[in-house]
């Protein structure tokens, strides 16, 4: 696996073969949807950001909203997933007793989101009004449980230190409320951020408390 050659998603479309026009209109849209929205950026927006004209972006999107679907669609279908296999083989390796396996969730995925903020961002907003986008993330997610089951939730188990009455989703969703809303007070609220690592620190035990016998 060559994952870990990309750092974000910016790095893993610089290394598709399309022409120039077509990446610098990717880009474009990527930071100002991120920012801005989708309905609140213009493919004139985007054809100054990108350094090219509303003519070029529509010689390679139809619409606005194709420009968007070949943002996310890559995003949900091929950046993803190489990352969650990359974090699911390093998981077992950090398998061992409960903190240690918290710890590199937390920090794993805390990066990952931080590297990641503007896809991320679209991302999230669009899951809650494009059913296009909630049907790739959907299957997405059914594709990932049973490696999820099958690496995660086993090393936890292994530890003997898990409640036994926890299910896999329960175990997700108590990862993910605590990580995400973290992640979004620093994007939208970052004056309220004081210290990072202490932050991290406190998830981890309130983590390890919820999963713990």
């Amino acid at each position: 696996m060559e994952s870990n050659i990309f750092n974000n998603y910016r790095d893993w479309l610089d290394a598709q073969k399309m022409p120039k026009g077509k990446r610098s209109a990717l880009l474009a849209g990527l930071e100002l949807f991120a920012q801005n929205g989708y309905d609140g950026t213009s493919t004139a927006q985007i054809a100054e950001k990108a350094g090219i004209s509303q003519a070029t972006i529509f010689k390679y999107f139809k619409t606005k909203q194709d420009l968007l679907m070949d943002i996310l669609t890559p995003i949900i279908q091929n950046f993803i997933p190489m990352y969650r296999d990359d974090f699911f083989d390093n998981f077992e390796k950090h398998s061992g007793n409960l903190e240690t396996l918290i710890h590199f969730v937390v920090n794993d995925r805390y990066k990952f989101l931080k590297e990641n903020t503007d896809s991320v961002l679209i991302l999230f907003s669009e899951l809650l009004i494009n059913p296009d986008i909630r049907k790739l993330f959907s299957k997405l997610v059914f594709d990932s449980r049973p490696v999820f089951t099958k690496k995660v939730i086993k090393a936890l188990q292994s530890t003997h230190q898990v409640r036994e009455d926890f299910t896999p989703m329960e175990t997700i969703r108590t990862i993910i409320g605590q990580l995400l809303p973290y992640f979004l007070q620093q994007h939208f609220l970052p004056e309220t951020i004081k210290n990072e690592d202490e932050d991290l620190e406190s998830i981890e035990k309130i983590i390890i408390n919820t999963l713990h016998k």
